[in-house]
């Protein structure tokens, strides 16, 4: 019954589709390409171009941007490509373009194109070149393309969201090359099964998004044809990944990461990049020294075309990133060394530091703390921090304030504590209202602090990877609305939350991952786990959860029942033709032999019923005869004597006329038995 509704409703389905692919039934070529014009404005626009109105003498295919599949008559010629850039079009993406089902290129480039982009365009089939870069669109990022040919997908200059690409099923992905999503709001991370199925990919563009996790070095340094691939100017955290560069596939010409919050050192693998022109990894957490052989006159090359050649002061290391206790206006070079030699080198650790040396104290740590927590929210508790930060807040600030001990101060702050010298070794502002992000300052300006208790406030961006920098032992950030992962290289400091166990560090020791809380948001020493979450929060360190079941999981009745659709849907028009008539064919026969069969056992019963009772009583004294439904109680089974029916007939009662029916027992002796 299911097999026979499911192959009726998809061959209706089927003439559904067929029909609305029908121009008759739906709109023409023209009413498609006319639905691009929209208002006054797109009237006024339609007036300067050549054809583009429905009263219009020439072809659709003869329009100003248009080209067509020519047929034998206008009739018969498909749209194959709207090329519009720049061309002054305002006004949103018509669902009608769906109609257009050869299209396989459409650019509108640099117009004043508004909203989202519908589902009808991305389904179409023969999609080969969509740019909408620098537009005004919005909405979300379509996670499928239904072209397998699509190559070049250009959306760059918008302010599109959503999640990049995670659907590694979508036919789009195997034969994409170019993909720019720069200067857009995408957040979450980039899905490594996805990456691993673009396998023609050659450009991949995500500069400036809200994009986080780590970089998955793995899947994009296995795609043998990526040459460009700019990821700067977002929010990855974790390592340069050393398998980026791997043997044999490592073609990348240009490298962009800059200014993210990656930790680590260069890889020496990077080596492998002979053909690199371009990299940049300033504005990061990276610290170390890069490899000799990976600087050379061919790396960014522009910024030394005003040097000589033979100039003294050329370090082709620093137009890569200023190293460690230097700093440079963007990162790079020219380059100065802060001021204070190997103590300027511990306050200053990072390759590429951009804008001034940094010599942060205790009290610089801590206003900083108050004033990217304060928000538009008034700390809870006493008003200590207000008194602090306004006596010693100020660029005009130089530390001559004689009526007021600062270290006493500090260490007098609710919620701060101090070791003997006055060094902040623990800050615990649990509920106190805290709303902003945390800033990375902690790190360096607090290297003596043991404990962090940020807990059930309303911190929202990023976990600080500069937390590594300190002396932590506890960290709890549970119950806010913090982003992202947690960066590795905090995972593995020992004893952070009693980390390092036997030498296993857990980043859910630091946080719960996004999708998984507990009673404390982290994983616990006494064992307790993180529990998977399923109500869409992207926060790290959740300690309650709206939706525990996964909405996915289906019963194995459901999952049956998909399968067999699936099965149907995959079977051509005219086996389903067959498949309903042999399903007749057979629900025919199992009702007719269900009908036979109860008509036997009728008969059967009937027979039975009107057979005369020819019991004749027992003599054997042993033996007790009953009436039927009369039974007798015995405690002990084993007292029971053998009960006989009264129709029970005894085999060797019976007088037979021949050997041959004694062989053959009568039916009503049968029935008995």
């Amino acid at each position: 019954i299911c097999l026979w509704q499911m192959a009726i409703n998809n061959i209706m389905s089927h003439w559904s589709r067929s029909n609305s692919e029908n121009p008759t039934a739906q709109v023409t070529a023209k009413e498609a390409l006319l639905s691009l014009v929209q208002g006054t404005e797109g009237k006024a626009w339609s007036a300067s171009q050549s054809g583009w109105s429905s009263g219009s003498p020439l072809s659709v295919c003869q329009w100003e941007g248009i080209t067509c599949k020519i047929g034998f008559n206008d009739s018969l010629s498909k749209v194959t490509s709207i090329r519009l850039p720049n061309a002054g079009l305002s006004g949103t993406i018509p669902t009608e373009l769906g109609q257009l089902t050869y299209l396989e290129e459409f650019n509108l480039k640099g117009n004043l194109i508004r909203g989202s982009i519908p589902s009808e365009l991305a389904n179409l089939k023969q999609l080969n070149h969509l740019d909408l870069s620098d537009c005004l669109l919005t909405g979300t990022l379509p996670n499928r393309f239904e072209s397998s040919t699509l190559s070049m997908l250009l959306l760059n200059e918008n302010g599109l969201s959503g999640h990049f690409f995670n659907d590694e099923t979508s036919p789009h992905l195997t034969s994409i090359q170019e993909i720019r999503l720069e200067n857009n709001l995408l957040t979450g991370t980039i899905h490594s099964p996805t990456i691993l199925q673009m396998g023609n990919l050659n450009t991949l563009s995500l500069s400036q998004n809200e994009i986080s996790g780590v970089i998955p070095g793995y899947a994009l340094g296995s795609l043998s044809n990526l040459e460009y691939l700019y990821l700067d100017s977002n929010n990855l955290v974790g390592p340069l990944p050393a398998n980026l560069a791997q043997a044999g596939k490592s073609k990348i010409k240009e490298l962009w990461v800059q200014s993210n919050a990656l930790s680590g050192t260069v890889p020496a693998t990077y080596e492998r990049f002979d053909k690199l022109t371009d990299f940049f990894i300033d504005d990061n957490r990276l610290t170390g020294a890069l490899t000799p052989n990976l600087c050379g006159p061919e790396i960014n090359a522009d910024f030394f075309n005003l040097i000589p050649d033979d100039a003294e002061e050329k370090n082709y290391c620093d137009h890569i990133a200023c190293p460690a206790g230097s700093v440079g206006a963007e990162g790079v070079y020219p380059c100065s060394s802060c001021v204070g030699g190997d103590a300027a080198k511990l306050q200053n650790p990072y390759l590429g530091l951009r804008g001034a040396c940094l010599h942060l104290t205790q009290r610089d740590a801590l206003i900083t703390l108050y004033e990217a927590t304060s928000g538009n929210r008034s700390w809870t508790g006493d008003g200590d921090w207000d008194e602090f930060a306004a006596a010693f807040s100020g660029e005009g600030w130089t530390g001559g304030n004689d009526s007021v001990d600062e270290s006493k101060m500090i260490c007098a702050l609710s919620g701060v504590s101090c070791d003997g010298h006055r060094n902040v070794i623990g800050i615990s502002l649990r509920n106190r209202n805290l709303e902003g992000s945390i800033p990375w300052e902690i790190g360096l300006g607090l290297p003596f602090l043991e404990v962090l208790d940020l807990s059930d406030n309303y911190l929202t961006g990023y976990l600080p990877s500069d937390l590594r920098w300190t002396a932590l032992t506890k960290l709890d950030i549970s119950g806010n609305q913090i982003r992202g992962v947690v960066p590795p290289l905090l995972c593995m400091i020992g004893e952070l939350n009693a980390n390092g166990d036997e030498d296993v560090f857990y980043c859910n020791r630091v946080a719960c991952p996004a999708g998984s809380y507990n009673a404390i948001g982290r994983h616990g020493a006494n064992g307790l786990e993180c529990i998977p979450c399923y109500d869409g929060n992207p926060f790290i360190g959740q300690k309650t959860c709206t939706v525990t079941k996964n909405p996915n999981d289906k019963s194995t009745w459901d999952k049956g029942v998909e399968t067999l659709e699936k099965s149907v849907e995959s079977i051509s028009i005219t086996w389903q033709f067959a498949l309903i008539f042999v399903m007749m064919v057979w629900s025919v026969s199992v009702a007719t032999c269900c009908y036979i069969r109860y008509s036997n056992l009728r008969h059967n019963q009937r027979k039975y019923q009107a057979m005369p009772n020819t019991a004749e009583s027992d003599s054997d004294d042993s033996d007790e005869e009953y009436d039927e439904g009369e039974m007798p109680n015995y405690q002990d089974d084993e007292e029971q004597p053998r009960k006989k029916h009264k129709s029970y007939k005894d085999p060797a009662e019976y007088e037979y006329e021949s050997e041959e029916d004694a062989l053959s027992p009568p039916r009503d002796l049968l029935k008995n038995s």
